[in-house]
């Protein structure tokens, strides 16, 4: 429980107020939510008035935001979380704006994840897939269901002999790189072994 001990309005924007309790900033809230939870100086309150009051003021303005911000990109539910965050929403706020989104669609990580493979399946492997998702947030069983089924011999035939149409492919160092690099691509070995026989680059270095 904690003492309003001053509400003053805020510099730049006047439908906005800073509310002190106890003699401390505690958080930035709109005129109306000070209004429609009628609170005063020298009101006793406690914490989960306060967090409601929170809630209330902010939840429009962080959902309009996350309209304008998937208007502009394609985000998962962590990225437009971790945007909301950088805007100083707290949890209950996020938590809600996203759940809203999801509601309405506006983001789905499923869909993103399909998105994304088809996009990018012929360039990266499923290693370099799965990774990239992951740091997006998506959850294991998506990813899995998104490459599932995913064949990409041809592709990676393709990426390694666009790598080695100027390079000397029977020198072991090349062939070292040429590896690497496919590993680095998210390659399976299997895949990998195809594109390195389909160039004709047969070594038991590569076999083991």
């Amino acid at each position: 429980m904690g003492k309003i001990t001053d509400i003053t309005l805020q510099s730049k924007n006047i439908e906005r107020v800073n509310l002190f309790v106890d003699g401390k900033f505690y958080a930035g809230v709109s005129r109306i939510a000070v209004y429609n939870h009628k609170l005063a100086i020298g009101q006793e309150v406690d914490e989960k008035t306060l967090d409601k009051v929170i809630f209330d003021s902010d939840k429009d303005k962080a959902f309009d935001y996350a309209l304008t911000y998937i208007a502009r990109y394609t985000p998962t539910a962590k990225i437009l979380k971790n945007k909301l965050y950088e805007k100083g929403y707290g949890k209950l706020v996020v938590d809600y704006t996203v759940d809203k989104c999801k509601k309405y669609g506006y983001i789905n990580d499923e869909e993103y994840a399909r998105s994304y493979v088809a996009l990018n399946s012929k360039v990266k492997g499923k290693n370099r897939l799965r990774a990239e998702l992951k740091a997006k947030g998506i959850e294991d069983a998506i990813i899995e269901k998104a490459v599932e089924g995913l064949r990409q011999g041809a592709s990676c035939k393709e990426v390694a002999a666009k790598h080695s149409k100027n390079a000397d492919i029977h020198d072991p160092k090349y062939k070292a790189k040429l590896v690497r690099f496919l590993q680095y691509r998210g390659y399976e070995w299997e895949d990998i072994s195809q594109a390195l026989a389909t160039l004709k680059i047969v070594d038991e270095d590569f076999n083991d």
